[in-house]
């Protein structure tokens, strides 16, 4: 099975760390990206990211002009690769397992710990490795720290490029038909579809998660009820997809789209841009409500906000005092139990539901501000 490696440089450690961050947690995530010198030229910093998908070519051109860096170049190196899992409970012990699993020999060349979103509070730790682990010193430390044993197996020799491309098929929610650049053949001729161009980045939200096609879905049949806002807010916006949905279908209506990340917000940008909507929806970098332009702008009568149940909770006043008396929201990223405590907080909030569809183990919510 291969690796794939991508390589640029950047002027400035600063830059070139936060590209290696944002190469972390692109889709695919990079295993690892390392910086180092680059050779001859003063100033400037390799970054070099190992991936074992073929990395998303779109999107590292959006992250090299969001960093002003070099265009990618993209090799190849032939590897056989062993994969370790096992689960456990609490996220400190997930990460200090995973911080002793990077101390062997042989050492793993990618390693990480992630929550299981069921309720149970298991996290799962997942090492790569390129040679064959020592599985006996593997379960040494599931033991110490109350881990299930490892489960080890060798990752089959798949064509990882055509495994994305059918994983990322397009995604059709009502009058939307949400698609990446590789299925750009496949966009159905007929003026009653809403194409939208949306590629699979370091931001979240690209049609395919249940979360973000709830939302979707949600707005669509709002539309077919007679639905026209005038201004529509995007909070937790990732890769904007819900904010161009919205620009698409409501052309004299103003959309902001707003992130914490700033990465997120770079690719909402690009992906506006993509769409032929430059100078149709502001991009703007925040925690929430938290920036003057949304506050100059409000009240919405359309709230989008696709994040989680804990900020979902927190966000709760913020919405009803932003949200246009008889507004509505549309609240996702949130699983089928997480959808009462969801709702109690907007009801106290001053919201009354409206609507509640689940798409596999998760929710999205239509609310009406009262």
């Amino acid at each position: 099975m291969p690796l794939y490696i991508a390589q640029t440089t950047v002027a400035g450690d600063d830059a070139a760390f936060a590209l290696a961050d944002a190469l972390e947690r692109m889709q695919p995530p990079a295993l690892q990206a390392e910086c180092y010198d680059a050779e001859g030229r003063a100033g400037m910093v390799q970054v070099a990211a190992t991936f074992s998908l073929a990395p998303n070519e779109v999107m590292l051109a959006v992250l090299a002009e969001a960093f002003a860096a070099d265009a990618f170049e993209v090799s190849t190196v032939s590897q056989t690769t062993w994969s370790a899992l096992t689960t456990l409970v609490g996220e400190a012990p997930a990460r200090a397992l995973a911080a002793a699993v990077e101390t062997l020999e042989p050492a793993p060349y990618g390693v990480g710990a992630f929550e299981i979103e069921d309720g149970s509070g298991l996290w799962e730790v997942g090492s790569y490795f390129s040679d064959a682990p020592d599985i006996a010193a593997l379960n040494g430390l599931a033991d110490g720290f109350a881990a299930k044993p490892f489960v080890i197996s060798q990752v089959p020799d798949v064509d990882w490029v055509a495994h994305v491309r059918r994983e990322l098929a397009p995604v059709e929610a009502g009058r939307f038909f949400v698609y990446g650049s590789h299925d750009a053949d496949r966009v159905p001729n007929d003026p009653s579809r809403v194409p939208l161009q949306i590629e699979a980045t370091v931001a979240f939200g690209t049609g395919h998660h249940g979360t973000t096609l709830g939302c979707l879905r949600a707005f669509d049949g709002l539309l077919d009820q007679g639905l026209r806002p005038t201004k529509v807010a995007d909070i937790g916006a990732g890769t904007a997809v819900l904010a161009i949905a919205a620009a698409a279908v409501l052309p004299k209506a103003l959309v902001i789209a707003s992130d914490i990340d700033e990465v997120a917000v770079d690719v909402a940008e690009a992906n506006v841009s993509v769409n032929g909507m430059d100078g149709r929806i502001e991009c703007l970098e925040a925690a929430g409500f938290a920036h003057p332009r949304l506050h100059e702008a409000g009240p919405y009568d359309l709230i989008f906000a696709n994040i989680l149940k804990g900020p979902l909770i927190e966000l709760a006043p913020d919405m009803a005092q932003h949200a246009e008396p008889g507004g509505l929201v549309i609240l996702s990223g949130l699983l089928q139990v997480q959808a009462e405590a969801v709702t109690a907080a907007y009801v106290q909030a001053g919201f009354t539901p409206v609507a509640r569809e689940d798409l596999g183990e998760w929710s999205a919510l239509v609310l009406k501000r009262n």
